[in-house]
Parts: C-alpha cells; sequence; structure tokens
C-alpha cells in the first residue's frame, strides 16, 4: 500500500498556498518500510516545503512523523506555522500518554489537531485517551476541535 503523498519541493501547485490555503500532508513512514525503500514524505522534506512556502498552512500527519518521531521532533515540533494531527493506527494508546503529553507540550496544544485523517483508528477511543492526559481542559478542547475549526475558518 503506498498511500504517503509524495512531497516536493518544487510542486506548482503548492503555489495556490501563498493565499493561505493550507494542506494536509502524511508525515512519516510505514511501520514496515525496509532499509533502502523510499519514504515520501520524512518530516526534513515536509519543512523543506514549509521554508519554500513560510505562509502555507500545514498539517503534518501522524504527529509529524508516522514511526519517525525523532525526525518530526528535530523538524517540526515546536515551529509556529506547522499543526500535527493526533492520527496514529492501530491506536493513539500505542504512544504511551507521557510521548503524546511532551508532543502536546513541545509542540503546543494549539497546534494540535484531533483526527483530521482518514478514520484508520477508533476515534471514540483515541478521543478518550486524549481526554485522559495530564493536561489542562482548555488543552484538550483545542485539541479535539477549536484548532481545527479555525484552520478551517468556522
Amino acid at each position: 500500500m503506498k498511500s504517503f503523498t509524495r512531497v516536493t519541493e518544487n510542486v506548482p501547485a503548492l503555489r495556490g498556498t501563498r493565499r493561505g490555503y493550507g494542506t494536509e500532508i502524511h508525515s512519516g513512514r510505514f511501520n514496515h518500510t525496509k532499509p533502502g525503500e523510499t519514504i515520501y514524505s520524512p518530516p526534513n522534506r515536509i519543512m523543506n516545503m514549509i521554508r519554500q512556502f513560510p505562509k502555507m498552512k500545514v498539517v503534518a500527519l501522524h504527529l509529524g512523523g508516522f514511526y519517525m518521531l525523532d525526525e518530526a521532533e528535530r523538524e517540526l515540533i515546536g515551529k509556529s506555522n506547522v499543526l500535527i494531527d493526533t492520527t496514529w493506527p492501530p491506536a493513539l494508546k500505542e504512544l504511551g500518554s507521557d510521548t503524546l503529553t511532551n508532543i502536546v507540550n513541545k509542540h503546543g496544544p494549539d497546534k494540535v489537531c484531533f483526527g483530521t485523517d482518514f478514520p484508520l483508528a477508533d476515534m471514540a477511543k483515541d478521543s478518550q485517551f486524549i481526554e485522559s492526559l495530564s493536561i489542562p481542559d482548555a488543552a484538550k478542547e483545542r485539541m479535539l476541535g477549536e484548532n481545527f475549526r479555525e484552520l478551517v475558518g468556522l
């Protein structure tokens, strides 16, 4: 299954993002990716694109790097013009509450969106997991809906 978006830094279609349009990008790799296989949208390539289009609103799916969280932390986490999404199949709980809480605290709960990708996981369980985190209720509310509503102008 090759469903990850290919990110190239010189895609003409991305020039429209200068007008404030946003885009979601699958980030990271599959858990079964073998050494030497192509990784279409690693965090460093996403960051290269953001540098070229600094006004672009980006939602980097899978916390900025599916099975590449160390690189996501170096490249994307904490950047002001990047939102991250919490979709993490098969379940967000697999990351553990400490890992997710650390990511949220480093990136800022105002830049984390819940489940904007195709529902590859049980969304009810993932939202309950977020509710269980030791972060302020206001942060949870932002993550579970307010951030995305602001992104799309609702």
